[in-house]
């Protein structure tokens, strides 16, 4: 298990392998162009490069990554799931509050990093209510890393929601 710590500003967290921002200019807002629509968000989770999900709130997330498939129990346990995609091209995946699209600069902190091996992935996002009752207050975030043969087949057309 790898474990990354998050605090956003916004309403969501992107992931994605750096040949798939490489397109983004420095300095723009990318999230008012091309990912605020829900639409457009889905063409990019569909294409599993740039992905991500609304957590429904800012805060301190604690983002949990393990290399396996779920446990049922773990699955059945969880309040909210997702299945999203990413393809790997260069063996960092990158984990940013959504609003970085806001001003993108395009150099992702170390602390944000995930090293993996090349390929394509099925995530599977597991999280639950946390104890408090609040949203974003020290929330737990399991991430499940599925290497695959091909890009997951999935079917979004709106955000993916991992909150109510």
């Amino acid at each position: 298990m790898r474990e990354i710590a998050l605090e956003i500003q916004g309403l969501g967290i992107i992931l994605y392998s750096p040949h798939a921002i490489a397109h983004i200019t420095e300095g723009s807002d990318y999230l008012g162009s091309d990912f605020t629509e829900p639409a457009d968000v889905a063409r990019h989770v569909m294409a599993c490069g740039l992905t991500g999900f609304c957590t429904g709130s800012p805060g301190n997330y604690s983002l949990r990554f393990i290399d396996s498939p779920p446990e049922e129990k773990a699955f059945q346990a969880s309040h909210y799931k997702l299945r999203l995609g990413l393809q790997v091209k260069d063996g960092i995946i990158c984990v940013r509050d959504l609003y970085d699209l806001i001003a993108w600069d395009g150099s992702c902190p170390e602390n944000q990093q995930l090293a993996v091996p090349d390929g394509c992935y099925r995530l599977t996002v597991l999280t639950s209510i946390p104890p408090s009752g609040i949203v974003g207050d020290n929330q737990t975030i399991i991430i499940y890393l599925e290497n695959m043969n091909e890009k997951p087949a999935l079917r979004w057309e709106g955000v993916p929601m991992l909150c109510e």
